[in-house]
């Protein structure tokens, strides 16, 4: 009976450590975009490489923030000492919601969204306004 019991909660845990895996992670939020939501989902892609699949909603028109951009910029870096990398500009539609798909060769990393002068800047001048971490 001790065996059956303790096989299950083996796989009830390793049911919500899966679970955890597959679904998509909530990013946290600056007070400046209070009603701003998004999703991260992170997934082994090709040549062992992470797809990242970014949801965002009830974002503002960079334009409208104080002070104002042009643009949302993606980034992502390896650690808090690591430099970010631009990983793409986020467009943001008539109904204020915005995707980014792409690849990236980190499988561990931090994901933020920062609201700049230019989508093709290499270094963020703003702070994180959206954030999340990716752990493949």
């Amino acid at each position: 009976m001790k065996h059956k019991m303790s096989l299950a909660v083996v796989l009830l845990a390793a049911a919500a450590v899966f679970a955890g895996c597959s679904g998509a992670e909530k990013l946290s939020t600056s007070s400046t975009l209070p009603s701003s939501e998004g999703d991260l989902k992170c997934e082994k892609a090709a040549n062992d490489n992470t797809g990242i699949d970014l949801k965002v909603k009830h974002l503002a028109n960079p334009s409208r923030l104080t002070p104002p951009a042009s643009a949302y910029v993606v980034w992502t870096r390896a650690d808090k000492d690591a430099p970010p990398q631009n990983i793409g500009a986020l467009e943001v539609d008539k109904d204020l919601s915005g995707r980014l798909k792409t690849v990236t060769p980190l499988r561990r990393f931090e994901l933020f969204i920062t609201a700049e002068p230019s989508g093709e800047t290499q270094t963020p001048s703003g702070t994180p306004l959206m954030w999340a971490n990716c752990n493949r």
